[in-house]
């Protein structure tokens, strides 16, 4: 009988067929992986690349196509650009000598009186005609009548020569200062070179409101205004 010191007889354990050891990698199994791993990234990394600079196209297509539509000249734009009612375009300061007759006879002088007043000149704006000839590539501007439009008597120049000492009262100013004023009246509707001038001046004022923006939108545009 074998002693049972000499051999060691331990039970085996039971083959578990699901459970499964994983295997080792390999150093040439790492190097695929991280391979692919690069692959990918390098493949979203071109996308993204792609992506933006097609944005890129796409938005200087698109600034190209802005840049060659050109801004219309509308008489709507035009007008906005003389917005204003009425402009004095001419002032100029009159000195003069008023004359004022007796009430009781009115072939007497009672007293005459001095003054400095200043006539401004203009045109009414809104009344102003602009048109657009696309095909002759013209603006044109026809400017409205120019007339008086303010006339103002500084009441503190005034000084007086009484010819009838009677006149002198206390009323004297009011009606020598209405005096002054259609006086002043009169003598510039005599006095054509201020209407003239007022012309001119509404002339340049409208060239500089215009003129630059015509250019800036179609430079082969003339401006006539008239």
């Amino acid at each position: 009988m074998a002693d049972e010191s000499i051999f060691d007889v331990r039970e085996k354990p039971e083959y578990d067929p699901l459970e499964v050891k994983p295997k080792k990698r390999g150093r040439g199994q790492k190097r695929r992986i991280a391979g692919a791993i690069c692959a990918v990234a390098l493949v979203f990394a071109l996308l993204i690349t792609g992506a933006a600079a097609k944005n890129e196209i796409e938005k200087r297509r698109l600034e190209r196509e802005q840049a060659k539509q050109p801004e219309i000249i509308t008489v709507e734009r035009l007008e906005k650009l003389i917005n204003v009612s009425e402009l004095s375009t001419f002032k100029a300061v009159y000195n003069g000598v008023a004359k004022v007759m007796s009430k009781d006879d009115p072939t007497e002088t009672d007293y005459y009186v001095s003054y400095d007043s200043t006539v401004s000149a203009g045109m009414d704006f809104e009344k102003i005609n602009i048109a657009v000839d696309s095909a002759q590539k013209r603006v044109i501007i026809d400017m409205p009548e120019v007339y008086i439009t303010e006339i103002n008597v500084d009441i503190s120049s005034m000084d007086y020569i009484f010819i009838n000492d009677k006149a002198n009262a206390s009323s004297v100013s009011g009606e020598a200062f209405k005096a002054c004023e259609a006086d002043v009246s009169e003598e510039s509707g005599l006095r054509p070179e201020i209407i003239e001038l007022a012309e001119k001046n509404a002339e340049n004022i409208l060239t500089a409101l215009v003129k630059p923006i015509v250019e800036q939108l179609d430079p082969e545009y003339t401006l006539i205004i008239r």
